[in-house]
């Protein structure tokens, strides 16, 4: 029994956290919030479709931390008609003072649930059920697993491998040897995720419906946590998807899926989520920001999904080629939404098998390109694979790079500039005055003078009526000011009047000049540069 004194609410406060941390163990600090775990009922948002089972994680409210301190603590207060101490309600500002005392708790970190075995950061396993104080994880174990061999050899892990390709990933027809280490690095990041500070997202397309790209990701899910992915519909908003990304991290689900895209996968939040540790924003409905671990391993699927921008950096690419035409009729050899569950234990182990025995052999150096920004992910999971004997999965991203919209954007821009103004200073406006210019032909016919200058900026740079947009070239070249391509990057060298004035800085003239060849009609040969106008 607790004692409720006027004038001491802060040790009132005091004594009901020590009672709470050591006899409720299910009150965490997380980020900046205390928050509590919970089993997910089947829920369906117009964005979100998480199964049910999910072990995810609460924020703590004031209601509900009431009712945990009225569970476990009982209150006496003073009498004074009785001249006795009697049973009284815990004050309501009890809760209210816990919740504010962010960076004061003593209760544990949680940095995330798991519901298999994994590796720590150091490569030790975790198996054991419970809070792992080293990493912050919280093991919530739902069936016994085999125990994970503690000095498995390359053969071993080569074996395991093995596993995972016959038992899980016979049955799809990956375009290459590439697109099957790709499936496989998803697995085992799954496996491991919580222990990389970050980890790229993997993508899995196809060229028609039916080729299994959503029943890949689902198996990938299947594997780390019993249950299909939790699937996030995919929006270009920027601010709806700043909201969502918040949303699903703060809950902690370990593996989600942006399902179908049809559009081109891209945005700053889940850029920022991708290649943070930490991920804030404003909490929906309130002023307040909200912080949360990344720790969840992000999966897409689309038929030809096309990534863009920044974020075709951050994926590792695996695609599906069925070679038929009606691939939904092809049979795989079990049903691997029944029997992934049924053999769960087994997948996992083999799968932390394979990267423990790289761990063991020392991570041995693979001679790979750096990753930047997934550096941890890079020197494990990746290399584990090359090391076992799999094709690295990074091969598959010269297809995602050159299908990028923006990529090819900004490649046609800088090479219709170059064969307009070589390297002469102009402006938006001077470029599309240029695109405006024409002429008449021997029949009287009125030509464009610069047709791939034009064509590129009516493919490009319209508005909606439209009309060629200076603001719209302007806006782009602000963006991407600096970034190589083709062997040059527009600068800028200052203003002329009030307009910004760009140019070109070539690294690797024979580059340029290669493209530029390839990029104008066989017919056409560079053009001299044009001197802009003046104002």
């Amino acid at each position: 029994m607790l004692k409720v004194r006027p004038g001491q609410g802060p040790e009132l406060a005091d004594a009901v956290e020590m009672l709470l941390v050591k006899h409720d163990g299910n009150i965490y600090q997380r980020s900046g919030y205390l928050a509590r775990t919970a089993t997910s009922r089947a829920e369906t948002v117009h964005w979100m479709k998480r199964p049910a089972g999910n072990t995810i994680i609460v924020p703590l409210d004031p209601d509900h931390a009431m009712d945990r301190i009225g569970r476990l603590v009982g209150f006496i207060k003073f009498s004074e008609r009785k001249n006795d101490w009697v049973p009284c309600n815990a004050p309501r500002s009890l809760a209210s003072t816990l919740l504010s005392r962010s960076g004061l708790w003593n209760f544990p970190p949680l940095v995330a649930v798991i519901t298999a075995p994994t590796l720590r950061p150091d490569g030790s396993i975790l198996d054991r059920p419970g809070y792992d104080a080293a990493t912050g994880l919280l093991f919530v174990e739902s069936e016994p697993f085999p125990p994970i061999p503690e000095r498995p050899d390359r053969k071993q892990g080569r074996a395991a491998l093995d596993v995972l390709l016959a038992e899980v990933l016979d049955g799809f027809s990956f375009s290459g040897p590439h697109d099957q280490a790709a499936a496989l690095s998803a697995i085992l990041t799954a496996m491991v995720r919580p222990s990389l500070r970050t980890a790229p997202m993997h993508t899995f397309s196809a060229p028609t419906k039916g080729s299994g790209k959503s029943l890949l990701a689902d198996c990938v899910a299947l594997i780390a946590t019993g249950r299909a992915a939790t699937v996030m519909t995919f929006t270009s908003d920027p601010d709806e998807q700043r909201k969502r990304v918040l949303t699903v991290l703060l809950n902690g689900d370990q593996v989600l899926c942006l399902d179908n895209l049809e559009g081109a996968l891209s945005g700053d939040a889940l850029c920022t989520a991708l290649t943070s540790d930490q991920y804030s924003d404003r909490l929906l409905g309130t002023q307040r920001q909200g912080t949360a671990p990344t720790c969840v391993t992000w999966l897409a699927t689309g038929n030809n999904l096309t990534v863009a921008g920044d974020m075709t950096r951050r994926v590792v690419a695996c695609t599906i080629d069925p070679r038929c035409e009606r691939p939904e009729e092809r049979e795989f050899p079990r049903n691997l939404s029944e029997w992934i569950p049924q053999n769960r234990p087994a997948l996992a182990v083999a799968a932390l098998t394979a990267l423990r025995s790289f761990v063991v052999a020392g991570k041995p150096p693979q001679s790979l390109r750096p990753f930047g920004s997934f550096e941890e992910w890079s020197n494990l999971v990746r290399s584990a694979l090359v090391w076992l004997g799999e094709d690295d999965p990074l091969l598959t991203r010269a297809g995602i790079e050159d299908a990028d919209p923006v990529k090819r954007k900004l490649r046609d821009l800088l090479l219709a500039w170059y064969d307009t103004f070589k390297t002469a200073p102009a402006t938006a406006h001077e470029l599309i005055l240029r695109a405006n210019e024409t002429y008449r032909n021997d029949e009287g016919k009125e030509i464009f003078t610069a047709p791939d200058l034009r064509d590129v900026l009516t493919t490009h740079f319209c508005d909606r009526s439209g009309n060629l947009s200076g603001k719209h070239i302007g806006d782009f070249l602000s963006k991407y000011q600096k970034r190589m391509e083709c062997g040059a990057c527009f600068d800028s060298p200052g203003f002329y009047g009030a307009r910004k004035q760009w140019q070109l800085v070539i690294s690797d003239e024979s580059v340029l000049e290669s493209s530029l060849r390839n990029f104008l009609k066989p017919s056409q040969e560079p053009s001299q540069p044009s001197q802009p106008s003046k104002f």
